[in-house]
């Protein structure tokens, strides 16, 4: 294996080979957006197109940085022609790299649809890794009376419900309006952040949606559910790789949900993804283990895949005095810090 890693940086750059990316999660489109909100900058490290981190890079002082994967899930990938040797070689020189840029900390989002990924990591022995909740995977490529069939019969009672309300669903491109504040996806999707009560993070800024339309392109989509009088009630966003769809983003009207529209607007999706090649569609999971929105994505009749994280202490000296500041600016201490299992410790809120 050669010695010297593949990095790209939108900034300038050391390598322009651009690797042949294995998921939306590892382009540089989508992980432009992505940096939007952490207030930080996209970056890659690859070696040709067998093994690819990226990552956004954070500041955490003037001096130090620390790295999270881009809000979704890629994590570390090892394609599987890899030898684990490659692998090894790799992470060491990774860390090497981290090290000499003052990065502080890395925390890893894995990809569910890439078990085997995940399994090279834990073989790593040198990325704490964690089994967090389950997440949904629906196999599509099977046609849509094969994937209607796997459906519960409360499901598909709910996509019947929204249809004789007149309810009916698309799916089509985005388009910069749809991404602009104000838009029928836009609002259906922070109202209803707002109704459940969604975590900051889950609030994007309009730089946010705007990178990500212009990044991901035509592989970004907006489903639709709108009443017969063209009223949209569920709408969500839908990010599209080769075979594979992500469903991103959704919301929808009080009275939209009551009707069935969120059962019709994945259907919708499903459907889709069937007619136009796709093999799966990943829907994500819940906010907790087994929870309403997890046991809703479930009646799809997808399996379980699972969703691992990863943490790396890249500099522990330097790791530990921010997690000794840290607990002395927020009256914790480090120990209470540490129980949380929040990674790295010294951004818990």
């Amino acid at each position: 294996m050669s010695t010297r890693l593949g990095i790209l940086d939108p900034t300038g750059a050391a390598d322009r080979l651009d690797p042949v990316c294995p998921d939306v999660y590892f382009t540089a489109g989508y992980g432009a957006a992505a940096a939007t909100p952490e207030g930080g900058v996209w970056r890659t490290l690859h070696w040709r197109d067998t093994i690819m981190v990226p990552y956004v890079l954070r500041r955490i002082d003037d001096q130090l940085f620390d790295t999270v994967s881009p809000y979704g899930y890629a994590g570390v990938y090892r394609s599987a022609d890899c030898p684990a040797e490659d692998l090894t070689r790799f992470w060491s020189l990774a860390v090497e790299y981290w090290r000499d840029t003052r990065v502080v900390s890395l925390f890893l989002r894995f990809s569910p649809l890439d078990p085997s990924s995940v399994d090279a990591a834990l073989g790593l022995g040198a990325i704490g890794m964690t089994r967090r909740a389950d997440t949904i995977t629906v196999t599509v490529d099977g046609g849509p009376d094969r994937i209607w069939a796997g459906m519960s019969s409360t499901c598909r009672n709910k996509v019947r419900k929204a249809r004789n309300a007149g309810l009916t669903g698309d799916i089509r491109p985005a388009t910069s309006d749809d991404m602009a504040h104000g838009s029928a996806f836009r609002r259906l999707y922070e109202e209803t952040m707002v109704r459940v009560g969604g975590a900051p993070e889950y609030f994007f800024p309009d730089a946010y949606y705007h990178r990500l339309a212009h990044g991901v392109g035509k592989n970004l989509l907006v489903a639709e559910v709108r009443t017969a009088e063209g009223a949209v009630v569920a709408a969500s966003l839908v990010l599209r790789h080769g075979t594979r769809a992500h469903y991103h983003l959704a919301g929808s009207t009080p009275e939209g949900f009551r009707q069935g529209g969120n059962n019709l607007l994945l259907w919708t999706i499903l459907d889709w993804a069937s007619a136009t090649g796709c093999g799966v569609v990943h829907l994500g999971g819940g906010v907790r283990p087994d929870d309403g929105l997890f046991q809703f994505k479930r009646s799809f009749g997808g399996r379980r895949t699972p969703f691992w994280t990863g943490a790396v202490v890249i500099d522990p000296a330097r790791y530990d005095a921010l997690l000794r500041a840290h607990a002395a600016a927020t009256s914790r201490t480090v120990p209470d810090i540490v129980r949380s299992g929040y990674f790295p410790g010294y951004r818990l809120r």
